[in-house]
């Protein structure tokens, strides 16, 4: 009899210790509707608590940095705003290396924002890139060069600076870097974005580089300080159509 209530006890002792396992036998939801009745109903507390840190905020978005002569939006095949951009991505790899970098790649899903004709915000350049995106240089071999190229052709068209094609037939033909020929074997510097660095948005070529440099700049920062640098010398951001994708 005390054997098996020994036996028992023990049986007893290690199912007590044996972890549970939770199992969800039912749940339920509910809707919770935001709209213009749901600030009456705020924490006051917790408003005051935001409301101190907003201020600061809208008046740092608010501050005016420079002034854009013309709108600038993104489109295809080129565009003014595409083309704004890729040219800062290029002189900013380019003031990297000291030396000049030979393109730019921007992709249009990028900007997701146009630049108004005027005055231009921080909050301007926030909007056009929300992203924590950073400044990457990558070198490529110019036969990967022309595969990244026909790529944008059956797009038609992408963000790019430093290079000079045409779409034809779907591929891109009579392709000049820096005012050249492309040169298969020739290793050209690249500067892009680390999203597209990844081959995303399918720009595959760009995933395998001979050589990559992670630079750490933001590229929002860099287009900040390239419009402030501009009106500080005294001009106004301008952009223009140069048929660099035809």
């Amino acid at each position: 009899m005390k054997r098996s209530l020994l036996y028992f006890l023990i049986a007893f002792g290690m199912l007590s210790c044996a972890p549970k396992h939770w199992v969800l036998i039912s749940s339920e939801t509910s809707a919770i509707p935001i709209d213009a009745t749901t600030e009456e109903n705020a924490d006051t507390k917790m408003h005051n608590f935001i409301s101190q840190y907003k201020l600061q905020l809208d008046e740092e978005m608010n501050r005016t940095i420079g002034e854009s002569a013309v709108e600038m939006r993104a489109g295809k095949p080129e565009s003014l705003l595409s083309n704004w951009n890729a040219d800062i991505y290029l002189k900013s790899a380019s003031d990297f290396l000291n030396s000049a970098a030979d393109m730019a790649v921007v992709n249009l899903g990028s900007l997701r924002a146009p630049i108004p004709k005027g005055e231009i915000s921080v909050g301007t350049i926030f909007q056009l890139m929300p992203f924590e995106n950073e400044l990457v240089i990558l070198w490529l071999k110019g036969s990967e060069v022309n595969k990244l190229l026909d790529i944008f052709a059956l797009e038609g068209g992408q963000g790019i600076s430093g290079v000079r094609m045409e779409i034809k037939d779907g591929k891109a033909a009579n392709v000049l870097i820096q005012g050249k020929p492309i040169e298969n074997d020739k290793l050209y510097s690249i500067a892009t974005n680390d999203f597209l660095a990844g081959g995303n948005d399918r720009m595959i070529p760009l995933a395998t580089p001979v050589k990559r440099v992670d630079t750490g700049l933001k590229i929002r920062n860099l287009i900040m300080e390239y419009v402030i640098r501009e009106t500080q010398e005294g001009r106004k951001i301008q952009s223009k159509l140069d048929g660099r994708i035809r």
